[in-house]
């Protein structure tokens, strides 16, 4: 009998009272505001799938499960524990009734039963509110750990990486060389000189003058009328009289350059910077790398490029052609590329030798996370924060800019033969302000007068790329190098070892924008190209930063005539794609500039070397040391030697404050070991009785070597290891000589001749081909030589070569394989020769061919008719082509008739063209054919007896008969013509040729 348990449950308050419980309910919790019980929720999917179930249970249900979610939202435990016992109440076990059959009528109706809701279909009432909203969510970046378990990339998915980024350099390429065309085009360069103003021409003059390739008798003097008095901060020019020379001095050697400030060149590049810095206006954003994208990402973006009309600020800029890079050129505007290209051409419009150097930014080879496109919603947030306008970007920068700036005016000389008519904007720094102490207006003349409008402010494009992609190389005229100039974004000239090095994209921020250096290349004026990579890595360290994302050098196996690795050799890719570009043509042949640069600037320098001191060695240090080695770090070759002592001790500090001690060996006592079947491969083995060195793990490369250690392993219980020996430790295997002329052999029937030493005395190797037939025919003994394996497959294959037999058989031996090889080359010459003699034959008969066709037909001309056509008649090509038009393709179409005429040796015979002229000579009683058509002229056209013919008549019947060959042929030949005009007669068409005989007849 099972214990009394009494069971609770909530109490399920009546409908009529569900008001005042749930009063009570709030009273016995001490709220005291009138606030309705429950307040209104949204429906959700459990309410939805109740509402085809009875609405009276429901209504109870939903009270019970909202008063328990009160509850739990009050309380502050969630375990039903927290209850009160007031809101439970006992309720006692279920008693069993015996069943009575006779009262059941009864019994049914005292029961109470609880209403349960029906799943049977019920009209449905609607809902009041609320919708089913499903959001499903898409990890666009797939990983590469897949779900079997397999890491990292495949080797076809490696190769479609390599290929990608090759390609992508090899188009980078193209389009910069596109571009360097542009910059070298006239017009740009005259509309970028036009845009200099008079103060900057002073500044190309003075440069000239001081590098000395303006050698002109007269130096023009700058105006001092005007600036007498005037007043400003600085310090005022010394008096004349302080001068030790007059003003008729002279200089004494012209065309000397004039390096008393350093190289003239700096002053005019500091100028053009900052006067190109704030003339130009990006409003465009420039070339950047994305990296690699999902296929449904890069496919939308893909079609959304080609269907939607063009939007720099998503696929960057485009300039089509050479007149909208004129028209850049004009307005002085778009991307940051474009700056530094322009200024490029207007350093080439000045008589400069400047490069235009451009950073690529190609898709990567490797598999590294900066390699992986950003998540797009990232770039689009990204792009709306660099779109906004610089002005309101913060708070501070609003109030540094309280003070307004008056625009200055500028005042040129109208003389002046060297100013130019333009109109110059606010952005001059080189402009000076107008001083009321000037008086003399008639030399001068104002070219603004009004106050210009404020420029709309323009947006911030690639505020995340750090350090630019394309700058600008200059050739000194005076120390012949080149000087790397940055007038966009950092806006830089780099005159020290510091500045050119900041060029390289270094630090967390490049790294974000997935900047990098990889190929810097530089584009010269005569449209050769140069890799300058170099110049710009920190100390001209060579890989340096480009390591993992430019292509490296590649060792390409060179293999002799036995298919053995001779020697490898360096390939180059990246200098192999710059062949088309780089000078060394009789063209652009190489100039000693090029050769001073690269033994200079552009030689990789070695990365030094730090001596570590006493205590501060670290493990890499050791791992790498050439002096020092620890014994964890020894190959699994390699072994120290039984004498060998510890020089010092290293201390490792470990987890915490452990620290490990561990001893430090010379390098020179480390000493090579390997096992007695590598040493058997060369001819040596271990000396009896020495002890091994060391003992390692097993390398099985077969399969059948690792059923052996498996088995080793599972009888002995413990890891089988393998002795190595040392070199010392064995010493050259010389056999025992031969008896009897018998070779001795191996438990494989053959012999090892891995060296020479290895064959026996008495004994002599034949490394011939089929030699071994030759001993089997001379009943000599021998044995096959093994001078080597080769594996694959989980299998060592033996190189056999030859033969090995005794010295007394080597003459006999020798005298029948040349006899064998004798016959074997006259075999092979005979071989040879049927095929000359059949390609000879071949080309003999075609010659008699041609030479027929000559003979017979080589009189015709173009004017013959052949095949029934003229040449020169078109008119009946164009009738024979409509007539092969209306024959559909060589097919009957329906409803065409042809009447057939055939003809006979005398007199024309018309005829049905449905049956076969065979039937004519079918014997009838009275001799006539009754599908015969009468056209009047019946007793003309009668054939003749035939006893006149003189060829045999065979009925079409007599086909099938075997006859002599040839007239066999000829009745076979008109039967299978005859006959093939038979089923194109239709039943119809029978029945009509019936009534028109008939009517003829008549």
């Amino acid at each position: 009998m099972p214990p009394y348990v009494p069971r609770k449950r909530l109490r399920t308050p009546s409908p009529d009272n569900d008001g005042q419980a749930t009063e009570k309910l709030n009273k016995g919790k001490g709220k005291g505001k009138g606030t309705p019980a429950t307040s209104a929720r949204k429906t959700t999917l459990f309410d939805d799938l109740d509402s085809s179930s009875n609405r009276g249970s429901a209504e109870k249900t939903k009270s019970v499960i909202q008063q328990m979610r009160d509850d739990d939202d009050d309380s502050d435990g969630s375990s039903l524990s927290s209850l009160s016992d007031a809101d439970f109440e006992d309720v006692p076990a279920a008693k069993r009734q015996k069943v009575n059959h006779d009262s059941e009528g009864s019994e049914d109706e005292d029961m109470e039963f609880e209403d349960v809701p029906s799943h049977e279909p019920q009209q449905t009432e609607p809902e009041l509110e609320g919708d089913l909203e499903l959001t499903l969510h898409q990890i666009s970046h797939v990983p590469l750990v897949s779900e079997l378990g397999k890491k990292g990339p495949s080797k076809r998915e490696k190769a479609i990486r390599i290929s990608t980024h090759c390609m992508h350099v090899q188009l980078l390429l193209w389009h910069n060389a596109v571009r360097n065309s542009w910059i070298c085009d006239k017009e740009v360069q005259a509309i970028m000189i036009s845009h200099l103003p008079p103060r900057l021409w002073d500044e190309v003059d003075r440069w000239r003058r001081n590098s000395g390739l303006d050698i002109s008798d007269e130096v023009p003097k700058k105006p001092t009328k005007g600036r007498a008095n005037a007043k400003g901060k600085g310090k005022q020019r010394a008096l004349a009289s302080t001068r030790d020379w007059g003003d008729a001095a002279d200089r004494l050697e012209k065309g000397v350059p004039d390096m008393s400030h350093g190289d003239p060149l700096l002053r005019l590049m500091k100028c053009l910077v900052s006067w190109w810095k704030q003339r130009f206006r990006i409003t465009a954003p420039g070339l950047r790398k994305w990296g690699y994208m999902g296929a449904r990402r890069l496919g939308k973006l893909r079609s959304s490029f080609e269907t939607e009309d063009h939007d720099p600020e998503r696929f960057g800029e485009r300039i089509k052609d050479l007149e909208e890079f004129r028209q850049h050129a004009q307005d002085c505007t778009g991307s940051r590329d474009v700056g530094s290209q322009l200024f490029t051409a207007l350093l080439r419009g000045l008589g400069l030798e400047a490069r235009m150097v451009a950073n690529l930014q190609p898709l990567g080879f490797g598999w590294s996370r900066i390699e992986e496109a950003d998540d797009e919603n990232h770039t689009q947030g990204a792009q709306s924060d660099t779109n906004k306008p610089t002005g309101s970007t913060s708070k501070k920068s609003n109030e540094r800019k309280k003070r307004p700036v008056k625009p200055t005016t500028r005042r040129v000389k109208k003389t002046d033969r060297n100013a130019l008519k333009m109109d110059l904007d606010d952005s001059d720094e080189y402009g000076e302000p107008l001083t009321d102490e000037s008086n003399d207006d008639s030399s001068i003349v104002e070219v603004t007068d009004t106050i210009r409008p404020r420029r709309a402010e323009s947006k911030a494009y690639d505020k995340d790329l750090e350090f630019p992609h394309y700058w600008t190389e200059v050739l000194s005229p005076v120390t012949k190098k080149f000087l790397p100039v940055e007038p966009i974004v950092k806006s830089i000239v780099a005159s020290s070892r510091e500045l050119v090095e900041s060029l390289e994209p270094r630090g967390g921020k490049a790294d974000k924008a997935k900047q990098v250096m990889a190929y810097c290349i530089g584009f010269s004026q005569d449209g050769t190209a140069k890799d300058v990579t170099v110049r710009y890595l920190k100390k001209n360290i060579f890989p340096g930063k480009t390591k993992g994302f430019r292509m490296p050098e590649e060792k390409i196996p060179v293999y002799n005539k036995h298919g053995k690795v001779k020697r490898y050799d360096q390939f180059d890719w990246f200098r192999s794609v710059m062949r088309g570009y780089v000078r060394g043509d009789r063209k652009h042949p190489i100039t000693e500039v090029d050769e001073e640069e690269d033994s200079t600037d552009l030689k990789p320098a070695k990365p030094e070397k730090k001596e570590v001191k006493e205590g501060e060695e670290t493990l890499q240090y050791y791992k790498t040391s050439k002096e020092y080695v620890l014994q964890r770090h020894l190959k699994r070759e390699e072994a120290l030697l039984p004498d060998a002592v510890p020089v010092k001790v290293f201390r490792n500090k470990g987890k915490g404050s452990k620290v490990e001690e561990e001893d430090v060996y010379l390098r020179k006592d480390v000493v090579a070991v390997k096992s007695a079947e590598t040493w058997h491969k060369q001819g040596r083995a271990p000396i009896e009785g020495v002890e091994p060195l060391k003992h390692a793990p097993y390398r099985a490369a077969t399969t059948n070597r690792r059923r052996e250690i498996a088995e080793a392993e599972a009888a002995t219980g413990q890891k089988v290891m393998q002795p190595l020996y040392s070199f010392e430790q064995t010493d050259w295997i010389i056999p025992s000589p031969i008896q009897n002329g018998v070779i001795p052999k191996n438990e494989y029937g053959n012999i090892d001749m891995f060296v020479e030493h290895m064959c026996p005395e008495g004994a002599v190797h034949v490394p011939y081909r089929g030699v071994v037939r030759v001993c089997k025919r001379l009943q000599i003994d021998y044995a096959e030589a093994v001078v080597g394996f080769e594996f694959g497959h989980r299998m060592a294959v033996p190189v056999i070569q030859g033969v090995v037999i005794a010295e007394e058989n080597y003459d006999r031996v020798m005298e029948e394989l040349e006899k064998d090889e004798a016959e074997r080359a006259r075999k092979e010459n005979e071989k040879r020769r049927k095929e000359v003699m059949t390609m000879w034959r071949k080309f003999l008969m075609g010659l008699r061919i041609a030479d027929r066709f000559k003979q017979d037909y080589g009189h015709l001309d173009k004017s013959v008719e052949v095949f029934g056509h003229a040449p020169g008649i078109d008119e009946e090509f164009e009738a024979m082509r409509a007539r092969d038009e209306d024959m559909a393709g060589g097919f009957l179409p329906e409803g065409y008739e042809e009447e057939e005429a055939v003809e006979t040796n005398e007199n024309p015979r018309q005829t049905s063209g449905f049956f076969p002229v065979a039937d004519e000579e079918d014997d009838s009683d009275d001799g006539n054919d009754p599908f015969e058509v009468d056209y009047g002229k019946r007793k003309e056209i009668e054939a003749p007896p035939a006893e006149q013919s003189p060829e045999p008549e065979v009925p079409a019947k007599a086909a099938p008969k075997k006859a002599a060959p040839k007239p066999k042929a000829k009745t076979k030949q008109s039967t299978r013509r005859r006959t093939r005009r038979k089923p194109a007669a239709s039943s119809e068409e029978d029945s009509d040729d019936e009534d028109f005989v008939n009517s003829d007849s008549e």
